[in-house]
């Protein structure tokens, strides 16, 4: 929906001038006036069209927005833009006090991929939200920091289904063969997305070289081609 620049309308001030049409880059003062909006719905939608175009700073400034609704939207945009230097105000915003602000920073921190995100997402592994809980937890396997294996593991016992599947998932993609007996143990699981997220993970360990029971070997095959339950 964005566009290239913001259109203006302009007038020479003739009698029965109709005005001439022109396609500008916004200033930042009026990147700031827009953001401003005090109707927070329009901040919203202001964000949503034209976040591709905000300046960095424009989206690091709305993280500290009075709505929940826009400070989640800025976690989300900066998350997209590939900048390094998002991950500190990110980091921060994953303390915030919305539940989906910080679901949408840890989303965001782990598109960044930056390592230096690690710790505060491992310690978000323990928040209230389940939501946050596996946001972080997915977000640390694309990271790929193998310092995250032992808090996954950990994860593995969450009370959430989708946490937990997020977790098993996770140390596959960062090569954690050590959880290979917990990966194992959760193909029991009655629940086949946990089956399931347990056979995917096991695949990208190569079960094969550290599943010592040669029965476990048929079960991950049972648990793979079970996928249509």
């Amino acid at each position: 929906m964005s566009q290239g620049g913001m259109i203006l309308i302009s007038s020479n001030g003739g009698e029965g001038d109709q005005g001439q049409i022109s396609r500008r880059e916004p200033t930042a003062e009026l990147w700031i006036q827009r953001i401003k909006n005090p109707d927070p719905e329009g901040r919203l939608g202001y964000l949503e069209c034209l976040e591709d175009k905000m300046p960095f700073e424009i989206l690091v400034g709305a993280l500290k927005d009075g709505d929940p609704k826009v400070r989640g939207a800025a976690a989300w945009a900066l998350g997209e833009t590939g900048d390094g230097r998002a991950i500190d105000p990110l980091i921060e915003s994953l303390k915030d006090e919305d539940v989906g602000v910080r679901r949408c920073s840890a989303w965001a921190l782990g598109n960044l991929g930056d390592p230096r995100a690690s710790g505060p997402l491992i310690e978000a592994l323990g928040d209230d939200s389940w939501r946050v809980r596996a946001a972080a937890a997915d977000s640390l396997g694309k990271i790929g920091d193998r310092g995250a294996t032992n808090p996954l593991i950990s994860a593995l016992e969450d009370g959430d289904s989708l946490v937990r599947s997020a977790a098993a998932r996770s140390l596959g993609n960062i090569g954690a063969v050590e959880a290979a007996r917990h990966l194992i143990k959760m193909l029991d699981e009655e629940e086949s997305s946990l089956r399931n997220a347990a056979a995917d993970a096991l695949e990208k360990l190569g079960w094969q070289r550290h599943d010592r029971p040669a029965f476990k070997v048929s079960k991950l095959f049972k648990n793979i081609w079970r996928r249509s339950d």
